[in-house]
């Protein structure tokens, strides 16, 4: 029984399993499937193989099976294992011994980096994201000795990595704002640190400009230093990140509680201008499902619109591709744009005034599709008025013969062949005889 257990576990992939376990909660629980819309957390492309229209086989079949239900995928988050520890630390109090070695390394640390002069500001910074919201505490003590506190709520969806940044560009300009020209920076974001002193690269195009924001804000002071430390000596700005009590120091300070509603840094991105005249079209929900994850609120559009995706592609810029058998993708065209279509491959400079079934396939050719653009396709051809003037004369009858009824009782007629004689003008060797059988 092992051996065998062991052998079918060899025959399927580990994507194969995932799958296979959600196939096997339907057939368990299909009590929860068919009545509540189900959520499955996962790191791999369950979506997209299940939707894909190249596999067959076993993924076809659970594919059809996993179809009926409404089961949406999504990743799964991140855990914050370290708010377990940030509680620990909070509520564990520190020996007289460790909180003197701490104070002794932190000063000591702090005066092999601190800047001459006695016109430095200090600034410690911390950005935290969770799954709300994305907060940022800084901490500035001027040359005074006055102590400056700020916590900003981030009002726009950011990474741990872009909050860090937040938190130093806010920094860098605050001190700016109150006359700084030499300033120490601390975070404990060796990322941030490595990056803006040149030690790290950064190959994301957001990191990027936050690095070239942060190099703008940097030639504006006369002396500027980035330095990283530990998290433990950052429980002040960490404090005002996760919105806890402050810091207890007895120094003059000034709390400020900011909402920053857009990032520093603003990427140009390239505006699609479509016409105003497109209303909506069949192409509508298919993206929007395909975007989204979302569907029609009554059961059989969305049955119908969860069976035809397999069978689209949506790319970057939100074009919405068919799928074709042997060839590329074919690019959904709005209803108000097929008839421009039509006209340009049939009156066009390459006119050709082909019939409505060559007419589709030249279409279909040149990388368009739309529904029932066969039928379409056809009706033009019928509208061209070059295609009705000098077309072949058709010489059959319009609609079916119906012969009339006897006018009378007992009528009838016989058609008789005589001949062959010899041949007269216009090679007529025949003669046809009708008889009225009636009257002879």
């Amino acid at each position: 029984m092992s051996k065998s257990l062991h052998k079918a576990e060899i025959r399927y992939l580990p994507l194969e399993k995932a799958i296979l376990v959600v196939v096997q909660a339907t057939r368990k629980l299909p009590h929860y499937f068919q009545v509540h819309t189900v959520i499955v957390l996962t790191q791999l492309l369950l979506r997209s193989i299940l939707r894909s229209a190249d596999y067959t086989g076993r993924i076809a079949k659970w594919g059809t099976i996993l179809c009926a239900f409404d089961i949406k995928y999504m990743p799964r988050t991140a855990v914050k294992g370290q708010i377990l520890t940030d509680l620990v630390a909070e509520f564990a109090e520190p020996s007289l011994e460790e909180e003197g070695g701490m104070r002794s390394m932190d000063e000591k640390s702090i005066g092999e980096i601190s800047l001459q002069g006695p016109t430095c500001w200090k600034v410690y910074v911390d950005g935290a994201t969770n799954q709300r919201n994305s907060r940022v505490g800084l901490v500035l003590i001027s040359f005074e000795g006055i102590t400056i506190e700020k916590s900003l709520r981030l009002g726009f969806s950011a990474t741990n990595n872009e909050a860090e940044y937040e938190a130093l560009l806010e920094g860098m300009s605050m001190v700016e704002k109150l006359g700084g020209k030499s300033v120490n920076i601390f975070s404990d974001s060796r990322l941030i640190v490595g990056q803006v002193n040149g030690e790290l690269e950064a190959r994301d195009e957001r990191m990027q400009e936050y690095i070239d924001q942060a190099k703008c804000l940097q030639s504006r002071f006369d002396s500027f230093s980035l330095l990283h430390i530990s998290r433990s000596g950052n429980t002040h700005a960490d404090s005002l990140a996760m919105l806890a009590t402050s810091s207890a120091q007895c120094l003059p300070r000034v709390i400020l509680l900011e909402d920053l509603h857009r990032p520093s840094v603003v990427k140009m991105e390239v505006i699609h201008v479509h016409s105003v005249r497109m209303g909506p079209s069949w192409m509508d929900p298919l993206i929007l499902f395909l975007k989204e994850d979302a569907l029609p609120e009554e059961k059989s559009e969305a049955d119908k619109i969860r069976r035809k995706a397999s069978q689209f592609w949506l790319s970057e810029d939100l074009k919405l591709y068919k799928r074709s058998f042997s060839g590329p993708y074919l690019l959904c065209v709005h209803p108000d744009a097929t008839k421009l279509i039509l006209e340009e491959l049939h009156e066009g400079i390459n006119r050709s005034h082909t019939g409505g079934r060559s007419l589709s396939h030249r279409a279909i050719t040149q990388g368009y599709w739309w529904p029932n653009m066969q039928k379409e396709a056809y009706e033009y051809v019928k509208k061209c008025n070059q295609c009705q003037r000098f077309a072949p004369n058709i010489h059959q009858p319009g609609g079916i013969l119906n012969p009339l009824s006897s006018p009378w009782p007992f009528a009838q007629w016989g058609l008789d062949i005589i001949g062959p004689f010899p041949k007269a003008v216009g090679n007529k060797r025949n003669l046809l005889v009708g008889t009225d059988y009636f009257t002879k």
